[in-house]
């Protein structure tokens, strides 16, 4: 097997190598006693017929079921642990992959698409070493039985072995057809999965928009090429299964009456023959092998969807510090000459920054100007395509992880609330926070009026909390206030508060972060205005810097402020905290 999507396979194998070998030799043994038994079967048969010696063969044949029975048992849950582990690793390394090589865009969906796509793909591909395993192990009960057939007899040994070229033929022929046919009909999944998860996350949106209907029809637009691929993958199996229903009771058959021959011969014995039709049943057990090459294929094509993740380089770090000696002095920023392309598309072209220590500086322009882009690069979230990043004069790819961590600290527009508790969700990043640090840093953000009206406070659970958007942004403030940094970078942090607590919080970010670098991605001219400088982004390039109030002499800035608060009107007429 080889191609895309086996490497990722090998991987997990590699992984899962002591939990494939226990699975191996149980199957062994489990297939030691099935095919002993037909052996011991025949001769307690003919023991029976001569009267001499059959009870030490029955209880042979007893011990053999035991054996047979419990280590078949014991398979099974070894393959699940195995299968579980197997999706526990396609999981973990595409996740970790993703997010490990940086923010930006990955695919269709956003991170719901994402999840959605490695969820279902991790679950094919951990069908993969088990069965590689078993499609192996599938081969030693034919290849014994054939051994057996014809060392009992060479004319039921013919007859079995004219057969089998008939069945290599068939699998052959599946293994290449279903292939393709999972590829294609997991690739449909993904999309739908991931329209669905995308139209999940705007849903207000869609709703205000009143396009439901069209947002609906995007969906299940993949759903007919799904449905034709589920048809054509299961029609392909139920051939196989037919032809190989035809097959083998035919051969079945066939070696049992050349059996019978030989027993009319007396070149066979009763139990001989009892045990040729065991070792017939045995032998044409290969029509198993059909589930065994589909789960394969359906692994790899699962593996192949996991693949673009998998591969994704992981950023790297130096090991370099930052100069300074206390946290709370703010460092310089420097952007240099920098493009980053996006989908084929440049989103900044030759973006030069420069960001003195202290003080707070706006980046401000019209949506998909690039603002958020530069505070990513500024935080060294990802690395730009051309151009370099410094931080007090330090290239940022040559920094550590750990200086990088602990002088930076980001808000988002929609942060994320990752913990159990609130307190774990404000103390993120911060491994020796207190209790007492969590509520400080709450009522900087002006969090701590709802918190504490929460039924456990601080120790409300998060999935339980139903929050405005503007109370989300304060939780996501105050992550941002619980530990000293040196460079604060707001990524339009305050968009959903009013403007009386964007005041305030402001005020709060100015004494709780006294020297540090503030960098704030700004809509709003009165967030512009309380900044010392203000860098205007307009497609991708830098169009201006200076003073709010120089700029606004400008009648283009000006009219993206007007237009931005026109914009804001229409959504939310109300203008208070969402």
């Amino acid at each position: 097997m080889g191609g895309t999507g086996t490497r990722l396979l090998r991987a997990a194998a590699r992984a899962q190598a002591a939990g494939a070998a226990v699975l191996v030799a149980t199957s062994c043994v489990s297939a030691a006693a099935q095919l002993a038994l037909p052996v011991v079967l025949g001769k307690a048969v003919d023991a029976l017929v001569g009267g001499i010696g059959f009870g030490r063969w029955l209880v042979a044949c007893l011990a053999l079921v035991v054996v047979y029975v419990a280590f078949e048992a014991y398979g099974d849950y070894r393959a699940g642990v195995v299968q579980a582990s197997s999706a526990l690793f396609f999981r973990r390394t595409a996740a970790s992959r993703l997010v490990s090589a940086g923010s930006g865009p990955r695919g269709e969906g956003g991170p719901g698409g994402f999840a959605a796509r490695i969820l279902e793909s991790a679950a094919a591909a951990a069908m993969g070493t088990n069965a590689a395993v078993w499609l192996a192990l599938s081969l030693l009960p034919a290849l014994v039985s054939l051994f057996m057939l014809w060392w009992t007899d060479v004319w039921i040994g013919l007859v079995f072995s004219s057969g089998l070229p008939v069945v290599a033929w068939c699998l052959r022929s599946f293994a290449v057809d279903s292939s393709l046919l999972v590829t294609r009909y997991l690739e449909e999944q993904s999309t739908v999965s991931s329209r669905l998860a995308e139209a999940l996350g705007g849903a207000r949106t869609i709703a205000a928009s009143h396009t439901l209907e069209r947002e609906v029809s995007r969906v299940v637009e993949p759903l007919p090429r799904l449905r034709r691929s589920g048809h054509a993958l299961w029609r392909l199996q139920a051939k196989v299964t037919a032809q190989g229903n035809a097959l083998f009771p035919l051969l079945n058959v066939a070696v049992v009456a050349t059996a019978g021959v030989e027993l009319a011969r007396g070149r066979v014995s009763s139990g001989q023959m009892l045990a040729v039709a065991e070792y017939a049943s045995i032998g044409t057990g290969l029509g198993m092998t059909v589930l065994f090459v589909n789960q394969l294929a359906r692994a790899r094509s699962g593996a192949e969807q996991l693949e673009p993740y998998a591969a994704l380089p992981p950023m790297e770090y130096g090991t370099a510090e930052l100069p300074g000696p206390a946290p709370t002095t703010g460092l310089g920023v420097e952007l240099r000459d920098v493009i980053v392309r996006r989908a084929g598309r440049i989103v900044l072209s030759g973006v030069d920054i420069a960001v003195p220590p202290g003080g707070a500086v706006a980046l401000v322009g019209r949506s998909g100007s690039g603002k958020s882009t530069v505070a990513a690069l500024m935080g060294r979230l990802f690395d730009p395509d051309r151009g370099s990043v410094l931080l007090d004069g330090v290239p940022a790819r040559t920094l550590s992880r750990g200086a990088l961590r602990r002088s930076v600290v980001f808000a988002f527009e929609r942060p994320e609330l990752i913990g159990d508790t609130v307190a774990d969700t404000i103390a993120m990043g911060a491994s020796n926070a207190t209790l007492e640090d969590v509520a400080r840093a709450a009522e900087l953000a002006r969090a701590a009026s709802f918190i504490e009206k929460m039924p456990d406070g601080y120790r409300t659970g998060v999935e339980s909390m139903v929050l405005s958007g503007g109370e989300m942004q304060r939780l996501g403030l105050a992550r941002a206030f619980i530990r000293p940094a040196r460079l604060v970078l707001l990524d339009d942090a305050t968009s959903s508060l009013d403007m009386a607590t964007e005041y305030e919080i402001d005020q709060a970010l100015t004494a709780g972060t006294s020297g540090a670098t503030r960098v704030i991605v700004a809509h709003r001219a009165s967030s512009a205005a309380r900044a010392d400088t203000v860098v205007w982004l307009d497609g991708g390039r830098v169009r201006a810097t200076g003073t709010h109030a120089d700029l606004w002499e400008l009648p283009d800035y000006r009219a993206m402020f007007q237009d931005r608060t026109e914009h804001r009107e229409r959504q939310d007429p109300t203008g208070v905290d969402q």
